[in-house]
């Protein structure tokens, strides 16, 4: 170590091991990159070369000064790491000690149980979750008597009624039911699954039915077929082939009411002459749904949601606050009218009514899972009905809602177990699932299709 530089300007030969070999073999050279510094010198003839590896990885040479300890290829893990001061005993004078940990619950937020008396103020309020989250309603105090057709129908899913007294519901075919009558006239369109139909004419006595596939068909009650209408695409400005999906909406029920034709793109028709012209209404946004108790409009402007009225000289409209906006902005949103009241729900999902046109919204307490809505006028007050689906058990429950006082009860119960279920009923997971609800001034019965048929619920004092 004497004479560092001497063995440090010229390469250092490795002295072969003593093995039978060839004296010629040449020793092998370390190269590892970089220069490598021997740090110690050969301290015989076949003595193996002490290397310090911390000068291969550039360790600071100030850690290896004065210390001649090191042989062979040991490696300190410490080497390169910077070692924080000794720790001093903690007293426990500060931080935790080793005892309980306590909480002061008083640094905690209180938190406030909702009594339900100022109804739904804000967004956080909502509470849309399933049935089972909430108490059921209350039975009426005369409950309601639900009947069936003496003829066994297939599934329906669609419906409406006429103030002539016609009640129509829809598979492929249309049964027609004249008021009381439980056998209807069956009456072919086209072998398709229908998606929703209207009555027009000034006796109601015509059907437009609308497909799943998106075809429109003119049938009057006693026709030999029907005829089916392609002009309602000129207005629309689609393509003749081109797939559109078609509801109804506005004044159904009512004689010579205002017949509306909107489609899932938000664009709304006026059908007129009975079918005859079709006629594109203008309005600041796109239709989400409409009422089927009057020409009553959900539209949508981006993020903003309005309930639209239309009238033949100039439209109203009400802007939606929360809680109703949370509802309506749902792609699946479902609404009815009666007079100025306004009921609103998320299908599958909480009732919201309003009996001020839209402008302020109560949650109906139970009516979680609601799959229907309909508005009547009974003793002249504005009503709703609304159908509850129970999964768990398969029954919907029919509510009857006070859009005043915010509050339902129980009319009647659809039941699986309690009825007579339809003859071609294959799936029965869903047999009493209501698809929708129309309230029949003629007859004084509520009408309702499902997996079940067709159905009608009647007061109990009118039998």
């Amino acid at each position: 170590m004497e004479d560092e530089e001497t063995y440090l300007d010229g390469p250092i030969e490795l002295d072969p091991f003593d093995d039978p070999g060839s004296d010629d073999q040449e020793s092998t050279t370390l190269d590892v990159g970089e220069e490598t510094d021997i740090l110690a010198e050969s301290v015989g003839d076949n003595e193996p070369i002490e290397l310090d590896l911390g000068t291969v990885v550039e360790v600071d040479d100030a850690l290896h000064e004065g210390d001649d300890s090191d042989t062979g290829f040991e490696v300190d893990p410490a080497v390169g790491l910077t070692l924080p001061e000794a720790l001093t005993p903690d007293d426990g004078s500060e931080g935790l000690d080793d005892g309980a940990i306590k909480v002061d619950e008083s640094k905690f937020p209180s938190l406030e149980m909702d009594d339900g008396e100022e109804g739904i103020a804000a967004e956080h309020e909502i509470s849309l979750g399933t049935a089972s989250d909430e108490a059921p309603v209350p039975m009426a105090a005369a409950p309601w008597r639900v009947l069936m057709p003496a003829a066994s129908l297939e599934a329906c899913g669609v419906l409406t009624g006429a103030a002539r007294g016609s009640v129509v519901a829809g598979s492929s075919d249309l049964l027609w039911f004249r008021s009381e009558s439980e056998t209807p006239l069956r009456v072919a369109v086209d072998g398709s699954a229908l998606a929703d139909l209207a009555l027009l004419g000034v006796d109601q006595e015509i059907a437009l039915a609308s497909t799943q596939s998106g075809q429109l068909f003119r049938r009057a009650r006693f026709a030999s077929q029907a005829e089916q209408l392609t002009r309602f695409r000129e207005p629309l400005r689609t393509a003749p082939g081109a797939r559109v999906r078609l509801s109804f909406g506005g004044a159904l029920s009512a004689s010579n009411g205002r017949i509306l034709l909107y489609t899932q793109d938000g664009t709304v028709l006026d059908v007129l002459d009975s079918g005859e012209r079709f006629e594109r209404l203008e309005l600041p946004g796109r239709v989400v749904t409409a009422a089927r108790e009057s020409a009553t409009l959900l539209v949508a402007q981006g993020r903003e949601r309005w309930l639209v009225s239309l009238g033949r000289a100039q439209h109203c409209s009400q802007a939606l606050s929360e809680p109703a906006l949370v509802v309506a902005q749902s792609a699946s949103a479902l609404l009815a009218t009666s007079g100025r009241a306004v009921a609103l729900a998320e299908f599958g999902r909480a009732l919201l009514v309003s009996a001020d046109g839209g402008k302020v919204f109560r949650r109906v307490p139970g009516s979680a899972n609601a799959t229907a809505i309909a508005g009547a006028e009974l003793a002249g007050s504005a009503q709703f009905f609304a159908a509850v689906y129970r999964e768990t058990s398969d029954q919907s429950q029919i509510l009857l809602v006070d859009p005043e006082l915010g509050s339902a009860v129980c009319i009647a119960v659809l039941d699986s177990s309690a009825v007579q279920p339809a003859s071609d009923a294959v799936d029965r997971g869903e047999w009493a699932k209501i698809a929708r609800l129309v309230w029949h001034p003629p007859s004084q019965r509520l009408w309702l299709v499902g997996g079940f048929g067709v159905a009608t619920i009647t007061p109990s004092d009118s039998l």
